[in-house]
């Protein structure tokens, strides 16, 4: 045999040896009637799948996904998890931040991502939302109450270890559940300014806008069971008073972008890591709003660019949130 056969015989020996084989990133989808509203809520549950793939990169609509298989893949239920429920921002859903699933599943969590029926990229209601805003840390609430009750999941949950994350109006939910609640005339202010829809609603929906009660804007919305959340560049900073900040009482890590102008770093983040008490800030250099979204496939490129913009800055700024989350929740979930 020459050498030239032998060199190139090792080589492809060497090439099958170093492909990088993945843990899949296993995935359940569940459904569960609210009992607080009647909706029927949809999440996606990320765990850590006892499969391999060899694939590190899928499509998935708009969006790229990593370690993925949409498959049954078993998890290994002889030890529990630490559980982190995430909570998507205004008309997103389930998937468009499955970086940060994927990346936590990977360090050994769960992670439950909700859909908030009636404000979802594939429905949602204008009404429902300016009526109901604080559905939405009910909504996380009631997921995690299927999850401890359910046979499967309440196995592998370690329900000392749970916190709650978001992003953009889902990091607002996520601030929610940790115990600070708003001011009703604040947060009556900003839904008339961000999100009612006076000129457009018909009669009927101008009626139940105007029945809204909101002193539940002033409820506290905190889980007990929650011992610690991550919020990413969180919104409704102008609905909350300082001393509703006060009330919260769980660790609490605060990420934003200092390129973020969708929802201002000065009037959100800022905010609310200065008054809340247990609360750090974590700016991520150069990060946009929209770069703690997925990266995009080919398709988001064409049908939904503004959430593509960012997508050279989100490998890094993905990295550091994940190292960053998983560090505090080792520190605070004991």
């Amino acid at each position: 045999m020459s050498h030239r056969c032998l060199a190139v015989i090792i080589g492809l020996i060497l090439s099958f040896v170093h492909q990088e084989i993945y843990a899949a990133v296993g995935t359940e989808e569940i459904t569960f009637l609210s009992q607080s509203s009647g909706r029927n809520i949809v999440a996606e549950i990320y765990y850590p799948g006892t499969c391999k793939i060899d694939n590190k990169q899928v499509k998935h609509g708009i969006w790229l996904r990593e370690n993925y298989l949409k498959a049954k893949c078993d998890i290994d239920d002889t030890k529990k998890y630490p559980l982190i429920l995430f909570s998507h921002g205004f008309q997103g859903d389930r998937f468009g931040n499955s970086w940060f699933a994927e990346g936590l599943v990977s360090q050994g969590y769960i992670v439950a991502m909700v859909d908030h029926a009636s404000n979802t990229s594939y429905e949602s209601s204008d009404l429902f939302v300016y009526t109901s805003m604080w559905q939405r840390p009910i909504d996380i609430s009631e997921l995690l109450t299927y999850m401890l009750q359910d046979s499967k999941w309440n196995k592998v949950v370690d329900e000392e270890k749970i916190a709650v994350s978001g992003f953009s109006l889902g990091g607002t939910t996520a601030l929610w559940l940790s115990g600070i609640k708003s001011d009703k005339d604040k947060f009556h202010h900003v839904m008339d300014a961000k999100y009612s829809r006076w000129d457009d609603w018909p009669e009927y929906a101008k009626s139940q806008a105007r029945l809204v009660d909101w002193s539940k804007a002033e409820n506290s919305y905190k889980d007990e069971r929650v011992k610690a959340v991550v919020s990413i560049a969180p919104d409704l900073g102008e609905a909350f008073s300082i001393n509703g900040l006060t009330k919260a009482d769980v660790p609490v890590l605060i990420v934003i972008g200092d390129k973020d102008v969708v929802t201002p770093k000065k009037h959100n983040a800022d905010f609310y890591a200065q008054h809340i008490p247990k609360a750090k800030l974590f700016v991520i250099k150069d990060a946009e709003h929209f770069t703690f979204m997925n990266k995009c496939s080919a398709i988001g490129f064409k049908v939904t660019p503004h959430l593509c913009d960012t997508d050279v800055k989100k490998d890094n700024a993905h990295d550091l949130v994940i190292n960053k989350t998983h560090d505090f929740l080792l520190q605070v979930l004991k």
